[in-house]
């Protein structure tokens, strides 16, 4: 414990804090109404607010009794041991900011609002040096003030008044333009920007036409005109609740000496990032405890609420992963390196789309890295915003999400349904409608990225449908495919889920085998069946559970199933490597059928297409070469074998012109997005097997003829 506070500004200059101290004290020369929280001192700014007075309680209209912050009282640490001060702050006394006056002052009736206090505060950090303070009265000069924090403007509205008519005195009158305020009104309708943004250039235009200086505070929702951007001489950005700005406050709110344990209070608060989180509301409930020990702890317990959007799950808790783990594992790390300082925000991949078949996990996996960053997640989605209404109460449910989070930020922001936002080129019925809301993502992404601290994920079940520009490169950085887990991540999940209500001898493994080619969610679903059947028997899981909950969700084949599934997966293999194609990756057997994994061929030549031909074919001229005639399974589905060849042949005849129909390019009839990359997988009978990127198989096949079919 040291015996002196220590004395720290997160602010630029010595000018600065200065100015801010003096901003926030000239707050306490007008007498505050409790009820109303506004204030007006008769004779300044009566022009503009004559209506507005009418409709005050005449006990706000009267100043305040002055204070005398220059004497300030000697602190009662002064007079104490070292143990005693350790003692009184173990208490949550402070000894530095009370004075051997017990009738010390204290906070009094018509006092402004401690959110005020810090609101008044925080404006002033926009003056870092005294060439700023002049440059604001200049005549044409306009300063930008983006507060994303909407419940502060309200705030920002009422001490303006207050806080220019300070800044006016601390300089000259000679060549000094008026300085209007502009505060961005939130009343109007989020879903009529273009009226919000000609408010705003129609109230600054007067200004400037008058000779005066403005100050222009926006949330930074709304785009602005380019002729508007184009006025502005400075830009800044509200910096929100901050350390510092608390102990200011707290001079001013519970200290009779002007002095505080700077230590002790530093150390109880919440991190940074939470206290930027903080609304006027929170401040005033933190600021009512009685010292200012108790005023850190009561910020910390609500922060400690607020961090209640951080999901509990890590990604160490996630199984069968494959090789994106390596990939979020990064975006940790570079989030770690940005906090610490070390690395600039712009170098950060903060942007991913997670894409693959349904029941992966990939909602799972974005909250699980929120949860490894410590971060709160604010989900949407297509369908999320289009329940609100027409088109412009959808765009307006998608900016409310964007907008929450830029205030959450340090944050994740989860986009799901991301192939909803389908191509905008795409004939369809509703596509101007469509083409408008693509429109609002992209620009809703595109101010997101200027975000520090916004980390923005994606998630699809077909990623070829949506619109690229939506997931181009600088809008979404990474595109992570999110696979059916192995037999050991379903083993993982597994044991995971049925923890320790299961008994010691139960082979969790060949339920795993049971359940290759199914999602993580299969397996969740499964264990969860298992527990069930545990519970009405009062008894810890075993084998005879887990087996019949697995006969739910995969029952098995019987041995002739299985046995035609083996030798249609087997004559896909001998096919590939009597063409001298790569060996597969994998070829099993799960209780659905089979599934054979390759190598994915990048482009195709005429020689190349007939081979994939052949190999899709080859499952069922296997069945043919042994049983004599096919099952159902090669054509069983818009994924089966027969569907892919057929949509391969008619790419090779009416899209590439590989085929016999010479130089034909039929616009009408586009083939699938997954003969752009070949797929990594054959499909066995009575099932499909499940894709790396299962956009591949997601649009339903048109009628017609075609050879290969």
């Amino acid at each position: 414990m040291t015996s002196r506070p220590e004395c720290s500004s997160s602010i630029e200059s010595e000018f600065a804090l200065e100015l801010a101290r003096s901003t926030a004290r000239s707050l306490f020369d007008t007498k505050w109404n409790v009820n109303v929280e506004v204030c007006h001192v008769p004779g300044e700014f009566d022009d503009e607010d004559d209506d507005y007075i009418e409709t005050l309680p005449e006990d706000v209209t009267k100043p305040a009794s002055k204070r005398s912050w220059e004497v300030p009282e000697t602190p009662l640490a002064v007079s104490m041991t070292e143990a005693e001060i350790a003692a009184a702050v173990k208490a949550c006394q402070d000894p530095w900011s009370q004075s051997s006056d017990p009738q010390g002052r204290a906070r009094r009736d018509g006092d402004p609002p401690p959110s005020l206090i810090a609101t008044a505060l925080a404006a002033a950090e926009i003056v870092q040096s005294e060439p700023h303070l002049h440059s604001l009265f200049e005549p044409g000069h306009v300063t930008n003030v983006v507060c994303p924090a909407g419940p502060f403007l309200w705030g920002l509205d009422q001490i303006l008044p207050i806080v220019i008519g300070h800044w006016e005195s601390q300089l000259p009158s000679q060549d000094m333009a008026d300085l209007h305020r502009i505060v961005e009104d939130e009343t109007v309708p989020r879903r009529n920007p273009r009226r919000k943004r000609g408010m705003l250039d129609t109230r600054v235009e007067r200004s400037l036409a008058q000779g005066a200086s403005v100050v222009l505070v926006t949330t930074g929702e709304v785009q602005l005109s380019e002729a508007l951007n184009a006025l502005f001489t400075r830009k800044c950005a509200w910096p929100g609740l901050t350390p510092q700005i608390v102990l200011e406050t707290l001079r001013l709110t519970h200290s009779t000496t002007g002095q505080l344990a700077e230590t002790e209070i530093r150390k109880r608060l919440p991190d940074p990032d939470l206290l930027k989180a903080f609304g006027p509301g929170q401040i005033d409930a933190a600021f009512a405890a009685p010292t200012t020990l108790l005023v850190a702890d009561r910020l910390a317990q609500i922060a400690g609420k607020l961090t209640s959007s951080v999901p509990k799950l890590t990604l160490d808790a996630v199984h069968g992963l494959g090789g994106v783990r390596q990939s979020l594992d990064r975006m940790l790390n570079d989030l770690r390196l940005w906090r610490d300082g070390a690395l600039a925000w712009t170098d950060v991949a903060a942007s991913a789309v997670l894409h693959g078949p349904p029941g992966t996990g990939k909602t799972t996996l974005a909250k699980a890295f929120a949860g490894s960053a410590g971060l709160p997640i604010i989900t949407t989605s297509y369908s999320d915003c289009q329940k609100h209404g027409h088109q412009g109460d959808m765009l307006a449910a998608l900016d409310q999400a964007f907008a929450e989070a830029k205030q959450a930020a340090p944050a994740v922001l989860f986009i799901n349904e991301l192939d909803s936002f389908s191509q905008r080129e795409a004939p369809h019925q509703n596509a101007s409608y469509l083409r408008g809301v693509v429109n609002g993502l992209l620009e809703q992404i595109n101010r997101a990225k200027d975000v520090d601290g916004l980390f923005l994920f994606g998630a699809t079940n077909h990623l070829g449908t949506v619109d690229p520009a939506v997931i181009r490169s600088g809008r979404f950085d990474l595109r992570l495919p999110v696979p059916y887990p192995n037999k050991a991540g379903l083993e993982a999940i597994l044991k995971a889920k049925l923890g320790s209500e299961i008994v010691e001898t139960v082979d969790v493994g060949s339920i795993a085998d049971r359940l290759i080619g199914l999602s993580g969610a299969d397996s969740e679903a499964l264990a969860r069946d298992a527990l069930g059947r545990a519970r009405a028997d009062s008894v810890l899981v075993n084998q005879s559970h887990l087996e019949m909950a697995a006969d739910q969700i995969a029952p098995r084949l019987d041995e002739e199933t299985l046995w035609r599934a083996a030798l249609h997966e087997a004559g896909h293999v001998v096919v590939m490597m009597q063409l001298g194609w790569p060996v597969p990756h994998r070829v099993c057997l799960t209780a659905n059928g089979g599934q054979v994994e390759h190598r994915p061929v990048k482009s195709l030549t005429l020689k190349t297409a007939r081979e994939q031909l052949c190999i899709l074919l080859a499952g069922r001229a296997a069945e043919i070469c042994v049983f004599g005639a096919p099952s159902s399974g090669a054509g069983l589905g818009e994924q089966s074998d027969l569907a892919q060849a057929t949509s391969l042949a008619h790419g090779m005849e009416n899209q590439w012109a590989l085929g016999e129909s010479g130089l034909i390019h039929d616009p009408r009839r586009t083939c699938d997005p997954w003969l752009q990359t070949i797929p990594e997988h054959f499909c066995h009978p009575f099932r499909t097997c499940g894709l790396r990127d299962r956009s591949a198989w997601s649009r339903p096949r048109r009628s017609g003829r075609n050879r290969a079919s």
